[in-house]
């Protein structure tokens, strides 16, 4: 029998609505409903590709557009104009007066419209009979939803999705949208909101709370990166090797590709849960700087072809003085107007969006004559302090979405059938940027004293070329640097890097681990060296039988508890984590900790000696860095077949595998806060005996928190 639609989502889901579905119905069916649903899809695209149809009236008529004379217009029936939307049904010499529409072409009835705006392209017409911006902007979106949902199925990053769409759709393959200039207007508006949005992101309050290691690696790791693959790729074009026929290809695809993905490694590393971890805050940290470093790249694009010290600092000047404009309303006019705003969703929206386009109207006007692009990246900067920029995120972002898709399609469309060389090329510039990432990023943040693990983690995360690449070589193209063969390249090496991307970041842990192993073994040292080690102070010869892997909230307050309450059973306890920065202060309070990563047995043998009677996992899968509670709890019964474990779940089902795979006890915060709730309202409800008013058991449990915190550092 088929599983309840309910069990891969932990029983959370709403069973009501999947019932009806092909989800709860056996496989057999549900192949063969996908495969309709499927085959339903492309029989669309390809019936609107090969023209299926269209000898009925009302269809647009793309010949004209692919080359072939458009055949002379029918009577009555209506033939696309010149500048795509359909023109008005042709009516003979014969008709003095008002003939009636054919059955498929009708328009708004207006009794007060001229003959010629009644029978213009802005009426609402039947069957098919649309505008042509329309109709590429439907058939964009439905082969770029199909190839998104296929990605997403291969685990790959969805923007891949979006240039495949733009692909399927586009010239190369099924001709449907004849060129990505159909749609290259609305998708620039994707642009201008995605820099709005990385600018509300980038609050130089916070980046400058970050520490010397990640101001330093984010101010040196472009410079670089760029300089070494842009010195590299001037020196093999020189030597013949041509990347394109612009005269500064070379220099844009090394300029472009020092820049990494914040979409991809931002997406990835949120659904993994290492935002918060060092390694998370450093990545993040270097890709804000590489915005700023875009920020100068664009600024000094349009003088690169004349680069003269006074055209460039006057462009300076000029964006110092955005800036400024910027700041002081975001000082002195935008708290209140945002103060008052705040009160109506709608308003605060349409304020944030008339906030980005006032200052990229102020960006182009002739004394200025900057960039949107750049203006948007200012205006998203100057809300970055504010507290409404979380709103403002969360409320545009579905707007950007719609358009960043368009701006991503369109590119798809001007990826030509690739060759040999252009492949070749795209991996050997996907190489050197794998190769050049670990000189700008592990040797920058080694020297600053960051730590293998932490060195090895953000090169990793950040061995990728950003969709920023794509954007400052589509900008390079009308300033006649490059042409759309250099453009190829990227794109192909972008894909290349963005697929790779998802299996590095996703499974980084284990090719740390794997890296280590392999430079232990070159340096002909234990294989353990590196991944785990010592606490420094020499082997604990107490007896220490409860292993915590990890040191997160959950086991941050047991040991609390156990501080306050049962001091003597810290001495047993000893933590293995990952984590350096909370160890001084564990081994300030007498705790055993150990620099590891527990993911692997050997590990574990090495930085826990003898046996362990108790292991503990607090951390639930969700938050777990290249692991699962599962694994663990394979891993523990390799290494200590008699311990009991426990570990934690996320949902009952992911308990109840887990009780199947040997677990002692599994944790779950929602039964853990009921359980808790339970006996607080016990109190309350009990016997009339022991009757108390909610007010005192509140009081009482409010004392008890306040004591612990007292009493604990955690």
């Amino acid at each position: 029998p088929a599983r309840s639609p309910s069990w891969w989502m932990g029983g959370s889901f709403n069973t009501v609505v999947m019932r009806g579905s092909a989800r709860s119905m056996q496989l057999p069916v549900q192949a063969a409903i996908y495969t309709l649903a499927v085959a339903g899809v492309l029989f669309v695209l390809i019936s609107a590709a090969t023209g299926l149809g269209a000898a009925e009236g009302g269809v647009v008529d793309h010949s004209a557009a692919h080359g072939a004379p458009a055949p002379p217009p029918l009577h009555g029936v209506p033939t696309p104009s010149p500048h795509g939307a359909l023109s008005p049904p042709h009516v003979g010499p014969a008709h003095a007066g008002p003939t009636p529409a054919p059955l498929g072409w009708a328009d708004v009835p207006d009794e007060h419209a001229s003959p010629d705006t009644h029978h213009g392209g802005h009426g609402r017409r039947l069957f098919g009979a649309v505008p042509k911006l329309l109709y590429n902007i439907a058939f964009t979106l439905t082969g770029v939803g199909f190839m998104t949902l296929l990605m997403n199925v291969l685990k790959q990053p969805l923007i891949l999705g979006y240039l495949l769409g733009g692909v399927l759709v586009g010239p190369q393959v099924l001709g449907i949208v004849d060129s990505h200039h159909d749609i290259a207007e609305l998708s620039e508006l994707g642009l201008i909101f995605l820099l709005f949005m990385i600018g509300m992101e980038l609050d130089i309050k916070e980046l400058l709370k970050m520490g010397k290691v990640v101001l330093l690696t984010g101010f040196l790791q472009y410079p670089i990166c760029a300089g070494i693959m842009i010195a590299l790729f001037m020196g093999l074009e020189a030597a013949g090797l041509s990347f394109g026929a612009g005269p500064f290809s070379a220099m844009y695809v090394g300029m472009t590709t020092g820049i990494s993905s914040t979409m991809i490694v931002a997406k990835v590393l949120g659904e993994k849960g290492e935002m918060g971890t060092p390694a998370g805050r450093l990545t993040i940290g270097i890709l804000i700087f590489q915005d700023i470093w875009a920020i100068v790249v664009l600024a000094i694009q349009p003088n690169l072809d004349s680069p003269k010290i006074l055209g460039i600092l006057q462009t300076f000047v000029m964006i110092g003085v955005l800036i400024s404009i910027a700041l002081a309303y975001a000082k002195f006019v935008m708290p209140a107007v945002l103060f008052y705003a705040s009160r109506s969703v709608e308003l605060m929206l349409v304020l944030s969006l008339a906030w980005c386009f006032f200052i990229c109207c102020t960006a182009i006007l002739p004394f200025i004559n900057l960039s949107m692009e750049l203006a948007a990246l200012i205006a998203g900067v100057a809300l970055a302090t504010f507290p409404y920029s979380a709103e403002f995120n969360g409320k545009i972002k579905f707007i950007r979405d719609f358009f960043i898709t368009l701006f991503f399609a369109g590119l798809g469309m001007q990826i030509p059938v690739p060759t040999v060389p252009v492949i070749a090329k795209a991996v050997l510039v996907a190489m050197v940027v794998l190769m050049f990432r670990w000189l700008g990023i592990f040797a920058v943040v080694m020297g600053l004293g960051g730590g293998g693990r932490l060195a090895s983690l953000s090169t990793i995360n950040l061995s990728q070329v950003s969709e920023f690449a794509l954007v400052i070589c589509n900008m390079g193209i009308p300033f006649k640097h490059v042409e759309g063969d250099t453009m190829t390249i990227i794109i192909w090496a972008f894909t290349f890097l963005a697929i790779s991307a998802s299996y590095l970041i996703g499974y980084n842990s284990q090719l740390y681990i794997l890296l280590v192993r392999l430079w232990n073994r070159i340096r002909c040292k234990k294989e353990t060296e590196g991944a785990g080690g010592g606490d420094g102070h020499g082997h604990d010869h107490e007896e220490r039988d409860i292993l915590l892997l990890g040191f997160h909230r959950i086991a941050a307050m047991l040991v609390a508890e156990f501080q306050a309450r049962n001091p003597e059973i810290l001495k047993r306890v000893h933590i293995i984590d990952v984590n350096q920065s909370i160890m001084p202060q564990l081994r300030d309070k007498g705790i055993k900790c150990t620099y590891g990563d527990y993911k692997e047995p050997d590990v574990l043998e090495h930085c826990h000696h003898g046996e362990a009677r108790i292991v503990i996992c607090t951390i639930p899968d969700s938050l777990l860095q290249g692991t699962t509670n599962a694994q663990l709890l394979k891993v523990t019964h390799e290494v200590w077949p008699q311990a009991h474990c426990i570990v934690t779940a996320d949902n009952p089902y992911q308990a109840q595998q887990l009780y199947q795979d040997g677990a002692d006890y599994v944790l779950r915060m929602a039964k853990l806060c009921s359980e808790r709730l339970q006996k607080m309202l016990s109190e309350h409800f009990g016997e009339a005996s022991s009757y108390c008013s909610l007010t005192e058991i509140f009081e009482q449990y409010k004392k008890r928190d306040r004591d612990f915190k007292k009493g604990s550092q955690f």
